[in-house]
This record gives C-alpha cells, structure tokens and sequence, in this order.
C-alpha cells in the first residue's frame, strides 16, 4: 500500500481551514474541511471555529478512535466532542450560523475491505481494477443555495413570514439561511455538533481485492473545468502534489477564488 498526500493553504488565508489524518497504525485515512464561519470568534490562540473543528477531528481520528469502531462511531463521538468545545467557549449553540463545524471524508482499511463516511462536500473516489473509477460519496453541498430559495418559496406558501428574496442577495443572509438547513432532508451534511448529523452520514465499504486505489479530497481541489472522475484520472497521472500545484497556478493566472486543498491518495 502506497499513500501520497498534499495540504496546501489558500492563497488568500495564513492558516488552513482543513485537516487530514493519516492513521498508520489502525489504517485510518480522512480528510476535514472546516466551513468558514460568519461570526468572529477566535481562541485563544487566534483560531476560528472552522479551523478548531476540523482540527479537533484530526484529533479525535489520531489519538481516540479505536480499530474496533465503525466510523459511523467515530463521527458521530467527535461530533458530541465539538459540541462540547462549542459550550466551554460559549458559542451560542442555538443559532446554527453560530456553530462550528466541518465536512468529513474518511476511510478504514481492513484485510477484506475499506469502510468509508463522508460528511459535506469532501469527497471519497475509488479505482477498481477492473480500471472502473467510481464516485463513491454525494456532494450535499452542492446547488444548496437553490434548493434553500426553493425552501423559502414553500414556506412563503404555508404562510411563513420571511424577508424578500433581495435580502438574500447579501452572501453573509444567504449563508445564515443555508447554514440552518445542515442536516436537514433538503438540507446538507456536515459535522457541527447536533445529534442529528448521525442521520445524514454517507457510509459503504467495498471489498478491497476489487480496488486498486481511492481518493480523498476537500472541495479545495475540485477543478472549475473538469468533473470529479477527470480530476482523479489526472491525480492518478500526475500526483496529488503537482496536480495541487498546478491548480493554485490556475487560480493565480485567472484570479479566482482559491481554497484550501488537501487530499489522500492511497494505492493498494
């Protein structure tokens, strides 16, 4: 088993928002992308709620879980430990753009085969040897801000009070709105401390003598030109190092937002 990896920062931050756990020793592999938070907060050690969240996952999967728990265990206890870190510091917990949290792609490797979670808009991709390359995770994050104005319209029609649609023009209303459907039917996955999140995470496993390779990445290195399984045949070609590299060059040459970038890719 060969593993690569590759954390790149954002160009336009000073520290990472994501994290990544590389877990030799009970061959657990995942990748964390906090979500940006709308309000201010920050510890002690200057550190906002996306970058604690994701961090104390890294934690959690590195130094707590044991070979013996499903991931499904994993997750849902870290997240119970992410709401507890939200109450020592305060955080009003009953707002959920006040809350911290963060995506989640993770993997287990067993001698007959690899479980994997996902969380958000992380995203888990595998190689069959049969040269078949499959998505094997949802992106619950994408198009959400269509599916949140299409939740505004319904509840307009039950009789709902809610401002115009030109209030959500602002991308700080927009965001506060779409952070209240985390977790929801309509809504999207991610870790960030309510107990339902444990209804909304993607589980499988495959067996591992059919694969050949699998992926994890934060939505940092999706491409703006290419689908997922491109992005993968191009990993598999160039690296996860210089395929990151030359995705930051593209968004310097073309100005466009840049996001952190971390991903594992393991080899069997």
């Amino acid at each position: 088993m060969e593993i690569s990896t590759t954390a790149r920062i954002s160009l336009s931050k000073n520290v990472s928002e994501d994290a990544m756990v590389v877990n030799n020793e009970i061959n657990v592999y995942g990748v964390f992308d906090g979500a940006t938070p709308i309000t201010p907060f920050k510890n002690a050690d200057g550190m906002n709620g996306a970058y604690i969240a994701s961090n104390l996952f890294k934690k959690y999967f590195k130094n707590h879980f044991r070979a013996e728990m499903t991931l499904s265990e994993g997750i849902i206890l870290a997240n119970r430990r992410l709401m507890e870190e939200m109450k020592i510091n305060k955080i009003d917990i009953n707002r959920p753009e006040e809350r911290w949290c963060t995506c989640v792609a993770i993997i287990k490797i067993d001698k007959q085969k690899v479980s994997f979670a996902q969380l958000g808009d992380c995203m888990i991709l595998a190689e069959y040897h049969s040269g078949e390359i499959k998505t094997l995770t949802k992106d619950t994050v994408k198009d959400i801000s269509i599916r949140a104005k299409k939740r505004r319209e319904k509840d307009r029609k039950k009789g709902l009070i809610l401002p115009d649609e030109s209030y959500y023009q602002s991308i700080k209303n927009q965001l506060i709105y779409n952070r209240s459907m985390a977790n929801t039917v309509d809504g999207y996955s991610v870790a960030n401390g309510t107990e339902a999140v444990g209804n909304y995470i993607q589980l499988g496993s495959i067996d591992t003598k059919n694969l050949k390779s699998v992926l994890l990445i934060s939505d940092g290195l999706f491409h703006p030109k290419f689908e997922l399984l491109h992005v993968y045949k191009l990993i598999k070609e160039i690296g996860l190092e210089d395929y990151s590299k030359g995705l930051e060059m593209e968004e310097l040459k073309s100005k466009t937002h840049s996001d952190d970038k971390t991903g594992i890719f393991v080899r069997f």
